[in-house]
């Protein structure tokens, strides 16, 4: 069973999953912590939580077991549920923008690094995710892109899951989602986040990102081709009027379609500085209606998740 502690409560005899900073900072994941040089390592990094696994036998240092993530004597109210939402996506948005911004700069990258954030989604029961997603509304001015990214990966492992798809793709399309939009990262936040008309070179440079992210992206050989092809493809269009590639219909795999989807739920919901965002039901009407676009079978699941 996975469990987060913060480090500070880290003893020999635990099995670490992951501490919480880029692989830069700390490189070594899975491993028997049975060194006081690993301990000062982890308690020297940046993390402020450590990933352990209670199931290969973590345990305390007075030989007592850890007690499993989210076991307690009496159910979280709503207010606590919401709070450790709260706190669960602040944490995921750190360690997301550490390990993007690390992507973008060159560093090595490892699946494993975002394996915790991949987790806190698979693992969520239905409230719980619903809570993360809550959560990610409202967004930082300087934390948009990542917590945009945290939101489009949660509303895509929920349909994934809606659509009865294998674990395996399910993980997926969670991976994706948190990458989908590194390209952003590389263009000027006073053209992202500009409050008024874009330029026609801005609104160029923007289309671009796809192409930066996937650039960034298909340099590091542990990125499965399924999560390039939607950081590549995920605004293309069923009528083919999208970017950079104009696909159609057959063209445009199930994944990137849902990727689609999702993306453009979140971006029409969230408050940004140039404009409000739609309700929820205005959102899933105008992608319903224009089924040139988008895959309506899809954008009537999300609607039911939605609603849920």
């Amino acid at each position: 069973m996975l469990t987060r502690i913060p480090k500070t409560e880290i003893k020999r005899g635990m099995f670490v999953e992951a501490v919480e900073c880029s692989e830069v900072a700390f490189g070594k994941r899975r491993f028997f912590l049975d060194s006081d040089r690993e301990m000062s390592a982890i308690l020297k990094s940046p993390a402020e939580f450590v990933l352990i696994n209670t199931t290969l036998g973590a345990v305390g240092g007075n030989g007592a077991r850890l007690p499993d993530r989210g076991v307690a004597s009496l159910p979280l109210s709503p207010a606590q549920a919401r709070a450790e939402a709260a706190a669960t996506v602040a944490r995921s948005t750190r360690l997301l923008k550490a390990e993007l911004i690390g992507l973008v700069t060159g560093d090595p990258f490892d699946m494993a690094s975002i394996k915790p954030v991949v987790e806190e989604i698979t693992q969520a029961d239905q409230q719980t995710s619903s809570f993360f997603f809550e959560v990610t509304r409202l967004k930082h001015k300087d934390e948009t892109t990542f917590q945009h990214s945290l939101a489009v990966s949660i509303l895509m492992g929920k349909l994934g899951d809606a659509l009865d798809l294998d674990v395996e793709t399910v993980e997926l399309l969670i991976v994706a989602g948190l990458l989908h939009d590194i390209g952003k990262l590389t263009i000027a936040t006073g053209i992202l986040q500009k409050q008024g008309a874009l330029t026609a070179a801005e609104r160029s440079t923007i289309k671009s990102h796809p192409r930066r992210g996937h650039q960034i992206l298909k340099s590091h050989p542990a990125i499965p081709e399924e999560v390039l092809d939607i950081c590549l493809h995920h605004h293309e269009s069923l009528d083919g009027s999208g970017y950079p590639s104009r696909l159609a219909g057959s063209q445009i795999s199930q994944l990137v379609r849902i990727s689609t989807v999702c993306d453009v739920f979140d971006a029409l919901t969230s408050v940004r500085p140039y404009k409000q965002g739609w309700s929820a039901g205005k959102a899933l009407g105008w992608m319903f209606e224009r089924d040139r676009q988008f895959d309506r079978k899809l954008v009537l699941r999300l609607g039911a998740i939605i609603d849920a």
